[in-house]
């Protein structure tokens, strides 16, 4: 039951990152259509190749924007500035509405996350290797990359290559291939692959631990020779909780000069994970 407990806890923790890591644009976009028609037939390997080959290449990626964050009846939409240097660092800025001015900062690499909240003078700071997280799942800052990039990926690799495809299974319906392969924890992760070989779901899921994340990519759009969505829809339920992040970006600015400051100041106070969560969210 312990270990649930903290499995429990873990998940929120990576959701809640996930939730202040994408955002929104204000510009119009033209969405183009993907995936009609019916499947053409395929070995399991041809769909990991063809899924593989239709992904961003990059070696930087930022965007400005905002996300959505939904449970029961409240809302909250947050200005959002992100960057992402490729297997190195993930950062957002989650800005002030109105004022603009930083409110909280979230920077990830593959060893650690710290969580600067500006308006608390606190923060957060863990090691991926000493957290509940590298111990519970066979998850990692490669797979959260992923996630947030319109990847498949395999739990606990650093990507997807010809000598691991047999890790993953694959099923046909009408209008999709679906990838599905486990981690350590029996995590089961499905992703959907439509017609056009675009990633346009992952599922994750264990029924055992009462845990179901859906996150849903729509609104593709054409920026040049690539294809991307403009829109993630995420549906996360841990042990009967339920919450939904509405995402969604105009552009992508790729491999243009990123600077991290991940800079803590020595004034702020350092707490753990549920302390800040307490700072924002009241116990019903």
């Amino acid at each position: 039951m312990m270990k649930s407990h903290k499995i429990n806890k873990t998940l929120a923790l990576l959701f809640f990152i996930s939730a202040i890591l994408f955002l929104n644009g204000c510009k119009s976009k033209k969405i183009i259509e993907t995936g009609t028609g019916e499947l053409t037939k395929k070995s399991q390997e041809q769909v990991v190749t063809d899924v593989l080959s239709k992904e961003i290449d990059y070696k930087t990626i930022s965007a400005k924007g905002s996300i959505e964050f939904k449970m029961g009846s409240k809302s909250r939409k947050l200005n959002t500035v992100y960057k992402l240097i490729k297997d190195e660092v993930l950062q957002a800025s989650v800005r002030i509405p109105i004022l603009g001015g930083e409110a909280m900062r979230i920077t990830i690499t593959p060893d650690s996350v710290i969580i600067i909240d500006r308006l608390n003078k606190q923060y957060v700071a863990e090691r991926f290797k000493d957290s509940q997280l590298a111990s519970n799942f066979d998850f990692n800052f490669y797979n959260l990359q992923s996630l947030f990039t319109n990847k498949i990926f395999i739990p606990g690799t650093k990507s997807v290559e010809k000598k691991n495809y047999d890790k993953m299974r694959i099923i046909a319906s009408k209008d999709a291939y679906m990838l599905q392969t486990k981690d350590k924890s029996d995590m089961l992760y499905t992703f959907a692959i439509d017609a056009s070989d675009h990633l346009v779901s992952t599922l994750i899921y264990n029924e055992k631990k009462k845990v179901t994340l859906q996150w849903s990519y729509s609104d593709f759009i054409q920026d040049n020779e690539l294809i991307y969505p403009t829109r993630i829809e995420a549906n996360v339920d841990i042990a009967k909780k339920r919450f939904d992040l509405g995402i969604a970006y105009n552009k992508l600015e790729l491999d243009q000069d990123v600077s991290i400051d991940n800079s803590v100041s020595s004034r702020y106070q350092r707490v753990d994970f549920t302390e800040l969560m307490g700072t924002y969210i009241k116990s019903k």
